[in-house]
């Protein structure tokens, strides 16, 4: 986001330039994640995106790929992203009821395709209901928004806004991904690359992108190291700093079955489920 703006003149020339390969590398790599993802969840019969983490993702890509995003590169990079999120989507509705296949969290299985569509909606409401609110005047955010443009006005800085909407996105899914390993036991849908390309994808789209506009553009771009986004991403990047070692430790104690599927250690499953799909 933020590929039109115009930077003050105390501000190197290359600084756009240079914050749009941040965030271009970062979309790159989620674009791996999502390929990865897929591929993994074939494999193992499984999916690798929290449910909640899935919907809140999904959803904000349609608001800002349809609504918020104006210049080519932006809109076809959220475009792209949901295309290749439908992959994960059929992963996660395909095989939610050998995930949810204990008691009675079999009805989540069985109903996945509704629950996951009717958390879409709820996404799509929640994060329309805020860019629209955070476009509706000029000068709404942290600084001054001087050279910020939108729709050829001033004074609307859709990277900031981009950067909330993002942050509770990344923290939901950093959070729940974590807490699916813990759940589960085992590792389908997922893995040490996946781990790698989404956590790269964030550190350089999220991260670098906005230190950098911070460093040299603080007027405009002080919610960097607002106690809100400092605690927001801070905790988003423990939880992804703590994965691939929660990762390892569930990859020791795994059983893979004979169809592909992995379980945890200590699961007894029986004949019945492995034919359930």
């Amino acid at each position: 986001m933020g590929s039109s703006d115009i930077p003050p003149p105390h501000a190197p020339p290359w600084l756009i330039p240079l914050s749009t390969l941040f965030l271009g590398t970062g979309v790159l790599f989620w674009v791996l994640t999502y390929i990865l993802m897929t591929r993994r969840g074939l494999a193992t019969q499984s999916y690798g995106m929290p449910i909640v983490g899935l919907a809140i993702n999904v959803s904000w890509e349609i608001i800002y790929g349809f609504y918020v995003a104006e210049a080519w590169l932006e809109k076809s990079g959220f475009l792209f992203w949901l295309l290749l999120d439908l992959g994960v989507i059929y992963t996660t509705v395909r095989y939610a009821p050998l995930e949810w296949r204990d008691g009675g969290r079999q009805v989540v299985g069985r109903h996945m395709g509704w629950i996951l569509g009717f958390m879409l909606l709820v996404g799509c409401w929640g994060h329309y209901a805020f860019a629209s609110w955070w476009l509706s005047r000029p000068g709404v955010g942290v600084g001054d928004k001087t050279g910020k443009w939108f729709h050829g006005e001033e004074g609307y800085d859709t990277t900031e806004l981009a950067y909330w909407s993002a942050g509770v996105s990344q923290l939901v899914l950093s959070a729940g991904s974590l807490a699916m390993l813990l759940v589960r036991g085992h590792s389908g849908g997922t893995g040490y690359v996946i781990w790698f390309c989404r956590f790269v994808g964030s550190v350089s789209g999220m991260g670098l992108c906005n230190a950098l506009l911070w460093w040299y553009w603080p007027e405009a771009h002080g919610y960097f190291l607002h106690p809100l986004g400092v605690f927001m991403c801070g905790l988003s990047l423990l939880c992804d700093l703590s994965y691939p070692f929660l990762l390892w430790q569930v990859r020791r104690t795994e059983r893979m079955l004979p169809d592909g599927r992995l379980v945890a250690g200590d699961v007894v499953v029986s004949s019945k489920v492995d034919k359930t799909l």
